[in-house]
C-alpha cells in the first residue's frame, strides 16, 4: 500500500496547481457628507445636499490572487460603484461591475489583464493629480466632472477629462514595474464587424518615481464608432521633499468630426500637498480647462483647497472649499459664470 504522504507528493508533482497558493479579498469604501454650492440654477439659488463619494468614490469589490508556481500568478479584480445616500448603483445602465471587471496573468515581467479597466490615460492623470483623484465629482481630470462641453463636442466623442476616457471595455492592458519605472500599453477593440479599426483604442504610457522626482506621460489614439480619429496626450511631473509634494501636468485631447471640424479640450493643473503631521494633510490645487472648436471657445478654472484628518488607517474626516469660474462655451447649464462650494464628511475603507 502506498503511504498517504508519498501519494500526496506524487500528486503534487503531476498536478502543480494542487500546491498553488491563493487568496480572495472582499473590500470597499463608503463616503458620505454634506455639500453646499451657490448659483446652481439661472435664478442664482444655492443648494445644500448630502454628498456621495465626495472625497473618495464609493465601491465594493473582490480581489483574488493565485500563485501558479514558476513565478506565474493569476489575478482578478471585480469592482462596483454605489451611491451612499440611496444605496443604488452609481451608473444609469445598471452595470454591476461598472468600475472594473478584469482577469490577468503575470510575473516578474509584468501583468497582462483583460476586461473592463481604467485606461492608461486615467492612470497617468491619477499619478500626476495633486489630489490623487480625491474629489472626483469636482476635479475635471478623472471624468471631466464639472465641465459641461457643448452638445456637438460630446456627440462627436470628445471627453471632458482631456484623457480620451476613464475606462475601456474589451481592454487588453500590459503593465510592468522595474525599479522606479512603470510602463503600460493597451489595446481595446470595439468589435465592429468588417472593420477592425472603428472604435478601437491604443495607448502607451509610463510613470517614474526616483528619489525626489516624479514624472509621467501617456499617448492615446482611438477611433469613434463612426470612424473619426481621437488623440490624447498627457505629460507632467513633480517632486517630493520630506512632507511636501508638488505636482503639475497637462492633458490635451483632439476629436475629429464631420465636415472637417476638430474639437479640442485641454486641462492644465498643478498643486501642492503638505503633510503637517501623520494625521493632518492639506492640499491646494488649480485646474484650468480650455475648449475650442473653430471660433467657439470657453474656459473653466477650478481652485480647490482641501484638508484630511486621519482617525485610523481606515477612517478619515475631510473638508474642502472650491471656486469655479466659467467663460464662453464652457458655461454650465445654470448659465452662471461663478460658483462657490463647500464639502465635509467622513470616509471609511474596509
Amino acid at each position: 500500500m502506498i503511504k498517504p504522504t508519498l501519494l500526496a507528493l506524487a500528486l503534487a508533482a503531476v498536478l502543480p496547481h494542487a500546491a498553488a497558493q491563493s487568496s480572495v479579498q472582499f473590500y470597499g469604501a463608503i463616503d458620505a457628507g454634506l455639500r453646499y454650492q451657490t448659483n446652481v440654477d439661472e435664478a442664482g439659488n444655492s443648494l445644500l445636499s448630502m454628498g456621495s463619494g465626495n472625497y473618495y468614490s464609493n465601491r465594493l469589490g473582490f480581489r483574488a490572487l493565485e500563485d501558479l508556481g514558476g513565478g506565474l500568478s493569476a489575478r482578478v479584480l471585480l469592482e462596483s460603484g454605489f451611491v451612499s445616500k440611496t444605496g443604488a448603483l452609481d451608473n444609469t445602465k445598471n452595470v454591476l461591475f461598472n468600475r472594473t471587471a478584469a482577469v490577468g496573468l503575470g510575473g516578474k515581467w509584468g501583468y497582462v489583464d483583460l476586461g473592463r479597466q481604467y485606461t492608461i490615460g486615467f492612470r497617468t492623470e491619477l499619478f500626476l493629480d495633486p489630489f490623487n483623484h480625491h474629489y472626483t465629482g469636482l476635479v475635471p481630470l478623472s471624468s471631466g466632472a464639472g465641465t459641461t462641453l457643448p452638445a456637438a463636442a460630446v456627440a462627436a466623442g470628445l471627453s471632458a477629462s482631456s484623457s480620451s476616457g476613464t475606462r475601456f471595455n474589451n481592454d487588453i492592458q500590459y503593465s510592468g514595474t522595474f525599479g522606479g519605472l512603470t510602463v503600460r500599453a493597451e489595446y481595446a477593440p470595439r468589435e465592429v464587424e468588417g472593420d477592425a479599426r472603428k472604435g478601437t483604442a491604443r495607448a502607451a504610457g509610463f510613470s517614474y518615481t526616483g528619489g525626489t522626482l516624479l514624472a509621467a506621460g501617456a499617448y492615446t489614439r482611438k477611433q469613434t464608432p463612426a470612424g473619426f480619429e481621437n488623440e490624447a496626450h498627457i505629460v507632467g511631473g513633480g517632486a517630493k521633499l520630506q512632507n511636501v509634494t508638488v505636482k503639475a501636468g497637462l492633458s490635451r485631447e483632439r476629436q475629429d468630426g464631420a465636415a472637417g471640424v476638430a474639437y479640442r479640450n485641454m486641462t492644465a493643473f498643478g498643486g501642492v500637498s503638505y503633510l503637517i503631521n501623520p494625521f493632518v494633510e492639506i492640499t491646494g490645487a488649480l485646474y484650468r480647462s480650455r475648449y475650442a472648436a473653430g471660433n467657439n471657445s470657453g474656459t473653466r478654472t477650478l481652485s480647490l483647497l482641501g484638508a484630511s484628518y486621519t482617525l485610523s488607517t481606515r477612517t478619515n474626516l475631510y473638508a474642502e472649499i472650491d471656486v469655479n469660474s466659467y467663460r464662453g462655451a464652457l458655461l454650465p447649464a445654470s448659465k452662471q459664470t461663478r460658483q462657490h462650494g463647500v464639502s465635509a464628511g467622513v470616509m471609511h475603507r474596509f
